[in-house]
């Protein structure tokens, strides 16, 4: 990575109603990068997706790939792969067939089909299911196939819109690994649409966190999850806890009360005496005080077993947090405990 290699500006799109699915939207996306539209439905995400690949016509702005603008392009001049969700495998053709596709559409020779079908068969571990039709495929396996066959003509762009969304969540977390480890390893520049926070994380070099045809936020995983710059993007990314409070200055400098508990505040914003604060803190930034004996006190709501963790929901003096614990603590509904603020760890938007 490291030079510019899609540049959009200004792509925007209006239906006729007066819908705005996309607000002027500007993105670089680096070579060999894997740029994750991450949102919720409705957001915008794939309508980019589909301008990008020439299926949809934006309303204005350029997208400029390695310095050539493609907007007047038809999608086939695009050289771009493409992968839905639902596959769109040819139910009578085979694995290899399937793979070899896009190629006899560009005229390659017999010899070259056939390098290169084995070479994505290898790839993509479909070996030994070359000769199976669709029909005969998991959905995992339809998949790999969806995706070999995009590859296979060697595009200069991946584009991927909620691939692994029909799959169960035991063969999506393999796939996640799997596709990682095969963007890595092609260094193919890849956009990849998703609403799932885990997916994104997953895959992702950077992440553009989008709502309402808007990019809230743009950056890689961990400054997306630690340092949001809104309370969309704070809530949307992972769990948090939403906590309201006041300014207080102490001889120390500006706390905030939470109605529960004084917390040091660390950034670098001034504040009025008493002015609103909101605040975000993740569930795993919330700790069970057992050695001191010092925090706040809160009652044990419900504890959630999730194998490697407990979700715990606690109420303090009216307030509900959440918080991870490991699952070698074992608390009870009605339990009493004192819990700790890693207040270094708030987030304020």
């Amino acid at each position: 990575m490291g030079e510019t290699y899609i540049r959009i500006r200004g792509v925007h799109k209006t239906y006729p109603d007066g819908t705005a699915a996309l607000e002027p939207i500007n993105l670089d996306v680096q070579h060999g990068e894997v740029l994750v539209l991450l949102g919720p439905s409705g957001c915008g995400k794939s309508t980019l997706l589909r301008i990008m690949a020439g299926l949809e016509k934006s309303s204005g702005g350029s997208i400029n790939v390695n310095g050539v603008e493609i907007n007047h392009l038809l999608p086939e001049k695009r050289d771009i792969g493409l992968v839905f969700q639902q596959y769109a495998l040819f139910p009578t053709m085979t694995v290899a067939q399937n793979i070899a596709f896009g190629m006899k559409l560009r005229k390659k020779s017999k010899q070259e089909i056939a390098v290169k079908v084995q070479e994505m068969l290898e790839l993509m571990n479909l070996q030994e299911l070359k000769d199976r039709r669709p029909s005969q495929l998991s959905g995992g396996q339809q998949q790999r196939v969806a995706v070999a066959r995009a590859l296979a003509t060697e595009p200069k762009i991946l584009l991927m819109d909620e691939p692994l969304t029909a799959l169960d969540a035991k063969l999506k977390e393999y796939l996640r690994i799997e596709l990682a480890q095969l963007f890595r390893k092609l260094n193919i520049t890849t956009i990849y649409v998703t609403h799932d926070q885990v997916e994104a994380m997953a895959i992702a070099d950077r992440i553009a966190v989008m709502d309402k045809g808007v990019v809230r936020q743009i950056g890689t995983p961990k400054e997306v999850y630690h340092q949001p710059k809104s309370s969309f993007v704070a809530q949307f990314v992972g769990q948090v806890n939403r906590l309201k409070g006041q300014a207080v200055h102490t001889k120390e400098g500006w706390s905030v009360q939470f109605g529960f508990a004084l917390t040091p505040y660390h950034g670098s914003r001034d504040f009025i005496e008493g002015e609103e604060v909101e605040a975000f803190l993740r569930p795993e930034d919330i700790e069970v005080e057992t050695s001191t004996g010092q925090g706040f006190q809160v009652r044990i709501r419900e504890s959630i077993f999730l194998g490697e963790r407990y979700r715990v929901i606690a109420d303090a003096n009216g307030h509900k947090l959440l918080l991870d614990v490991p699952n070698d603590i074992h608390l009870n509904e009605g339990d009493q405990v004192q819990l700790q603020l890693q207040h270094h760890k708030l987030i304020y938007t």
